[in-house]
């Protein structure tokens, strides 16, 4: 199977369903963060990233 370009992983049990659709918006927004070629995982107070193989 071909890599995805990239994988957002949101690491928390949301409030409102969407709640995680707002926090994409804001990660999109994020000047210099690079979401394609990464595993990104999302939790409320922190970002992860790893390249993906």
């Amino acid at each position: 199977m071909p890599v995805p370009k990239g994988v957002v992983y949101f690491r928390y049990f949301p409030a409102t369903p969407e709640t995680p659709a707002q926090d994409l918006l804001h990660l999109l927004s994020v000047e210099g963060l690079v979401l394609e070629g990464y595993f990104t995982v999302f939790e409320r107070t922190q970002l992860r990233q790893r390249p993906l193989a």
